[in-house]
């Protein structure tokens, strides 16, 4: 196994892209506004049928996501609620761009939050595989570190058979050197493909019984899996979870997506074991959606939403919240949930606590950190 970050947890960094609903994801079914903003899409009451599942006495998690309340039990996950950041942005392409670069403004940074960190705490080791993306892409959140890689399969990553045995390779490794434009690319990809054929983490199968749900974030989260299990010092992983935006029908598309995100959440922290002390996951959004329902039996573009903290190093089993109300005098714009946790706070403190430490004004300019509690 490659734990061996000098005691850093491992970062798995889910980004549900499309603004994901947290008022039914995590109902507060306490509130009795949510039922009267909500009548034909909210989580039924817990004990009724379809009903939420009641954590304690207001929150209550969808029934969709059954297979992470005994990871919640367990104590290694806590939600919290009406959070984001107070970016002000309904556009998905704007707000997903903030938020990756961990800004509320156009103003600041052009570098990912999580790309200036990696950046001020660099390591020895020279593998490609210490910061990648299981999403095709570099995402924003790590511009700003050193050579993030980006692998939309590892099974399909490098050569095959024939192309090694033609000399093909070697070829392209004596063709790009420098000063030839690109050298650099095309030799740290080379060299990832040298890497990735030795570990052969695609040989690697789950274990304690874990069984990865057929979905493109199963397959994300088997590979992640895979990947930490092998020889290579992975440090970062982050991946897209796509399907979010809801505006029609949400209690069956939601009800599909949040099956996906706890299937292959559940399937990682069996797989994992023990080994998810040192593992970190954190799962957010760009921005959540209104809370009264539309005519399309959806919600739109909102503002605060839900983040999940999972691993051996949350303090979880609770959910974090300042909970804001939901009438139409505590409301957002009086029609959004308020944010009353900035997300950046998380964050700081899941790099302070859990990843080494770092420099909060260089990674979140101009924020006034507060430990928000949800780490150890």
């Amino acid at each position: 196994m490659a734990i061996t970050n000098n005691g850093q947890d491992i970062l798995i960094c889910i980004f549900q892209r499309g603004a994901a609903d947290g008022l039914n994801a995590v109902a507060p079914h306490g509130d009795a506004e949510y039922y009267i903003k909500r009548p034909n899409i909210a989580v039924p009451l817990p004990g009724d049928t379809n009903g939420a599942i009641d954590l304690d006495g207001f929150y209550g998690l969808h029934p969709a996501l059954a297979p992470l309340k005994p990871i919640y039990d367990a104590g290694e996950m806590a939600l919290i609620h009406a959070t984001g950041m107070p970016h002000g942005s309904r556009s998905h392409f704007s707000a997903q761009g903030l938020i990756e670069r961990g800004v509320t403004s156009k103003t600041g940074p052009n570098t990912g939050w999580l790309g200036r960190h990696l950046s001020l705490n660099t390591t020895p080791q020279t593998s490609a595989f210490r910061v990648l993306s299981i999403s095709g892409n570099v995402p924003v959140t790590l511009t700003g570190a050193d050579d993030p890689l980006a692998i939309s399969d590892i099974s399909s990553f490098g050569f095959d058979q024939a192309i090694i045995d033609s000399g093909y390779p070697d070829i392209l490794n004596n063709l790009f050197r420098s000063p030839i434009p690109f050298s650099n690319t095309a030799q740290a990809a080379l060299s990832a493909v040298d890497e990735l054929s030795i570990a052969k983490p695609g040989s690697i199968n789950p274990d304690n019984g874990a069984i990865y749900p057929v979905t493109d974030l199963g397959r994300k989260m088997k590979q992640a899996g895979q990947l930490i299990k092998s020889t290579l010092p992975v440090e970062v992983i982050c991946i897209d979870s796509s399907g979010w935006d809801h505006h029609e029908n949400l209690p069956v598309y939601i009800q599909q997506s949040l099956s996906e995100l706890s299937g292959a959440i559940s399937a990682f922290h069996t797989d994992m074991g023990n080994k998810m002390q040192n593992i970190t996951i954190i799962i957010h959004t760009e921005f959540g959606r209104r809370v009264a329902q539309n005519a399309s039996q959806g919600a739109d573009h909102g503002t605060g939403s839900l983040a999940y903290a999972i691993g051996g190093g949350v303090n979880g089993g609770q959910v974090f919240s300042d909970w804001p109300g939901l009438r139409d005098q505590d409301l957002e714009m009086n029609e959004d949930l308020k944010i009353t946790t900035d997300l950046r706070m998380v964050l700081s403190e899941l790099l302070t606590k859990r990843l080494g430490g770092t420099d909060i004004n260089t990674v979140f300019p101009g924020l006034s950190y507060t430990p928000a509690g949800v780490f150890m």
